[in-house]
C-alpha cells in the first residue's frame, strides 16, 4: 500500500449537508478499493487564487489514505465527472516526504511543550519578584545622607 494525499475543491454553492455528502462519497471509493483513510480535513470555504468555473472561492478538502497504485486514476476520474468538485489533486507521498512531516510534527510538539513550561515557570518568576520586592522594602531601613557616610 501506498500513501497518497488527495486535495479537492467543491463548489461553494452546495451547503453543508452537500458538502459533507461529497466527503463521503469520496471516502466510501477509497474503502471499497481496499484503501484505509489516515486523515480527512475539511478546511472550509476559501477565497480562490483565481476564477473557476465562474467561482472565486470554494470548500478545500484534503484527504490522506494509503491504497493501491491504480486508485488514485479512479478518483481522478470520479473529481472529472463530478459536477460538484471544481478543481483536485492527487499526490504521491514518498516516505522521505512522511519522515520529514513526522520529524516536523515531533518539533512542534516539543516546542509546545517547551513553551507551556516557560510559561510556567515565568508565572513562578513572578511571584518570587513579588516576595522579593516586599522583603525588600523592609530591608531597607533608613536612608542615610551623604555628610553621614562620609563620617
Amino acid at each position: 500500500m501506498r500513501t497518497y494525499e488527495a486535495l479537492f475543491i467543491i463548489a461553494p454553492t452546495l451547503d453543508d449537508d452537500g458538502i459533507q455528502t461529497v466527503v463521503r462519497e469520496v471516502e466510501n471509493i477509497i474503502t471499497s478499493a481496499s484503501g484505509t483513510i489516515v486523515r480527512t480535513d475539511v478546511w472550509g470555504r476559501r477565497r480562490l487564487a483565481y476564477p473557476i468555473r465562474k467561482f472565486t472561492d470554494g470548500v478545500y478538502v484534503v484527504m490522506r489514505f494509503q491504497a493501491t497504485q491504480d486508485l488514485p486514476r479512479k478518483l481522478d476520474n470520479y473529481f472529472k465527472l463530478s459536477e460538484t468538485v471544481i478543481r483536485s489533486l492527487v499526490l504521491y507521498m514518498d516516505e522521505r516526504t512522511l519522515k520529514l512531516e513526522a520529524e516536523q510534527e515531533r518539533r512542534r510538539e516539543e516546542e509546545a511543550r517547551l513553551a507551556a513550561t516557560r510559561v510556567r515557570d515565568d508565572d513562578e518568576s513572578d511571584e518570587d519578584d513579588d516576595e522579593y520586592e516586599a522583603t525588600r522594602g523592609r530591608r531597607r531601613g533608613r536612608r542615610m545622607d551623604f555628610d553621614e557616610i562620609d563620617e
